[in-house]
């Protein structure tokens, strides 16, 4: 009996003991569970260097990159290779492993990891800007294209993305793999015609067509908006009698609807146009901010704009992109009401110069609206923003504007 009691207590004493190193263990293994994870989340590099092993390999992987960070390419590379060998998939360390391989003067060996790298995704930003320059050095279209792509759609390496699509519309080669990536309908489409409205360079114009034109001839929609985009960036450049040819036949405008100023004179298609549709320079385009306030009216004559009399004077309300040759130029308009209390009047505005040029009122000092007399330079005016303004008048009075004409 005593025996057994002895055993018993024995047995006791070593499960107590099992259990005890086996609670120190487990906690340890949460404790450092909870260092890697500060270790990875803080990138403190102390800390990184006390956790960092195979155990915990986003910890080691992070330290990896900062040991070649800081050029020890061997304790970088020993270091990444002891993480791969446990995670076979960890895409940072086989960077580090291939970068630091590489500078080493293993070139061979290092691209073959970086590739290996490549293959296990896309969400790597180092890598895939080396697989980008690997491709573009072997000259590799399509790799770049679909590297950039995958950049791209992480919104990384702005700048050099935009870059790589603005090459890419100007070389064939390149083109071609680019639109397949546009075709897919990538989440970087708006942006990259974004950055045609705002920053393509005068010396891609006829690439930009290319594009257009090589779209269409393979049946891929091109929306109006991404149309406009280059449209506009063509009058930013000074481009005008360009700009109008493309949104002419990009939208079935017929050749004698040109031969007169401005466009859609009784403001019929203006007046049918949705707020949210996308317009171009050479339609009239009405202020947003007044929707609701200045509204569109039938009549017997055709349609017309009707302008109420509370808006604040200085206020653009409608404008047009014209392209009038040098000389005198007269606009005469229909006016219900009366023009000398009419609450608004025009301006002519050179482009690109952005010189407002003098007006000559035909009829009468207070008549601003239904005629006036204007005169266009040979130099700095290639284009003319007509614009129908908001006067400030103490009698001012509702009006309503039909058949702008310019001659």
């Amino acid at each position: 009996m005593p025996d057994t009691q002895v055993g018993g207590r024995s047995h006791m004493v070593v499960r107590a003991i099992v259990a005890g190193v086996l609670g120190t263990w487990l906690i340890w293994q949460i404790v450092a569970a909870g260092l890697a994870g500060l270790a990875t989340r803080s990138r403190d590099a102390r800390l990184l260097a006390a956790i960092a092993s195979p155990s915990h390999p986003q910890a080691a992987s992070l330290f990896a990159q900062s040991l070649f960070a800081a050029g020890d390419d061997a304790a970088a590379a020993r270091l990444a290779r002891s993480v791969v060998l446990v995670d076979p998939t960890n895409d940072q360390a086989l960077r580090v492993l291939g970068l630091a391989t590489e500078r080493k003067g293993e070139k061979e060996r290092g691209a073959s990891i970086m590739r290996q790298a490549a293959m296990l995704g896309w969400r790597d930003t180092p890598t895939q800007l080396w697989v980008l320059r690997d491709a573009a050095l072997r000259n590799d279209a399509v790799m770049v294209i679909q590297r950039a792509d995958a950049l791209a759609r992480r919104n990384r390496s702005g700048n050099l993305t935009r870059a790589i699509f603005f090459a890419a519309i100007t070389d064939p080669s390149l083109r071609a793999a680019f639109i397949d990536s546009l075709a897919r309908q990538p989440v970087w489409r708006g942006f990259f015609f974004a950055d045609v409205r705002e920053r393509l360079p005068a010396s891609s114009m006829n690439a930009m067509e290319a594009l257009f034109r090589e779209m269409r001839a393979r049946h891929l929609p091109v929306d109006p908006s991404e149309r406009l985009n280059y449209i506009y960036r063509l009058v930013d450049l000074g481009q005008f009698g360009r700009a109008r040819n493309i949104w002419a036949g990009s939208f079935g405008i017929l050749a004698n609807r040109l031969t007169t100023a401005p466009y859609d004179a009784d403001f019929a298609l203006a007046a049918v146009r949705s707020a949210d549709s996308p317009v171009s320079p050479f339609d009239w385009q009405i202020n947003p901010d007044l929707t609701g306030t200045v509204t569109f009216s039938d009549g017997p004559a055709g349609s017309s704009l009707a302008i109420p009399a509370s808006i604040i004077g200085g206020t653009t309300i409608a404008s047009q992109l014209l392209i009038l040759t040098p000389g005198r130029h007269d606009l005469s308009a229909r006016i219900g009401g009366s023009a000398g209390t009419a609450t608004a009047g025009w301006s002519i505005t050179c482009l690109p110069s952005k010189i407002e040029l003098p007006r000559r009122l035909l009829h009468g000092s207070d008549d601003e609206l239904s005629s006036v007399s204007f005169d266009v330079p040979a130099q700095g005016c290639g284009g003319q923003r007509l614009a129908l303004v908001a006067r400030d008048r103490l009698d001012a009075q509702p009006v309503t504007i039909a058949n702008v004409v310019v001659r």
